[in-house]
């Protein structure tokens, strides 16, 4: 499939706007020249610029997604501005939630019946033993456990911080616990010197960018997501799908992910008390882990497999193309 690269910028100034006006023209020339049915936008700048485009080349159907809450746009007048127009160029509006479903009808003020709910999908791979072992080898994880695992990037609302937070209460407990944190991002700088700081580089391993998350979920006892915002995480996803029990913030779609207690826990935002406990709770109890890890994987395979996400577009694409 040909992939066209556009080299669309940020609104930020008199010249970023001349280029974002060069940009939109390119993109309007790249989709007539493909002439598609449907130009479908999946983040900001995409959804926006994309409705201008595809209406400017003749589209007959625009489709836009919704992959998160929209805190990011709460006090920015000319991303909400900006927008409303391209709602009004836009057939379909794709949430992956019904908690980022509800959020666009109350900060975009967008009919319901022009949003649609698509869950997030997720490749489900099958154990590997022998690169298990491997991997246990290479962290030199022989002698220690249990192993509490996140899969995230170093960004402020991931709230690494509150992990942070809970971990002495984990480690007075279980002394020869290790935490493998899976992720790259401005802040890792930041607590890896609060790892040296606080003397704790034999418990904290800092993994960077990982290709498959599920090599280092393999790994874990229980994997933990303390983000404080979420549309329908990925991370919690394939946590479940690596036969996993997780541990999450009460936020955004988590709470249509996971079934509490039975295929993990929730705690409210922001609250390192709440999240340590609920970590112990699971670390405590390996049968009822196992379980919980169980249950996980078999509602990933009947809701949220990526099989399944994909019928869905394409049923989505299939109705759009009978409209007359």
């Amino acid at each position: 499939m040909p992939v066209s690269v556009v080299g669309l910028r940020q609104l930020r100034g008199l010249r970023s706007t001349l280029d974002a006006a060069g940009c939109l023209l390119r993109l309007v020339r790249i989709i007539r020249a493909s002439g598609p049915d449907v130009v479908h936008g999946f983040l900001y700048w995409a959804y926006v610029f994309g409705a201008f485009a595809a209406r400017l080349a003749g589209v007959p159907f625009v489709v836009a997604s919704r992959r998160s809450l929209g805190y990011f746009k709460e006090s920015r007048t000319l991303l909400l501005l900006l927008e409303r127009i391209a709602n009004s160029a836009t057939d379909l509006l794709i949430a992956n939630s019904e908690a980022v479903r509800r959020d666009v009808i109350r900060q975009e003020r967008v009919s319901p019946a022009k949003i649609r709910v698509v869950y997030n999908g997720v490749q489900l791979s099958q154990p590997d033993e022998q690169r298990r072992r491997e991997l246990r080898a290479q962290l030199n994880l022989a002698d220690r456990g249990p192993v509490v695992a996140v899969v995230a990037n170093f960004i402020a609302y991931k709230r690494h911080d509150i992990l942070f937070s809970a971990l002495p209460a984990l480690v007075a407990e279980f002394p020869t616990l290790v935490l493998l944190m899976a992720g790259e991002g401005p802040l890792e700088s930041h607590f890896e010197a609060h790892v040296r700081s606080s003397g704790l580089g034999e418990t904290v391993r800092f993994l960077g960018a990982r290709a498959e998350a599920s090599d280092i979920l393999s790994l874990a006892d229980v994997a933990v997501h303390p983000s404080e915002t979420e549309g329908f995480s990925n991370a919690v996803l394939e946590a479940m799908a690596a036969a996993k029990p997780i541990v999450a913030v009460r936020v955004g779609g988590n709470a249509e992910a996971i079934v509490e207690g039975e295929t993990g826990l929730l705690v409210p935002v922001g609250d390192a008390a709440a999240l340590g406990q609920a970590v112990l709770a699971v670390l405590r109890n390996p049968d009822a882990a196992r379980a919980m890890g169980e249950a996980g994987r078999a509602r990933v395979v009947r809701l949220f497999s990526i099989e399944r996400m994909v019928a869905e577009y394409e049923q989505i694409y299939d109705e759009i193309g009978t409209r007359d």
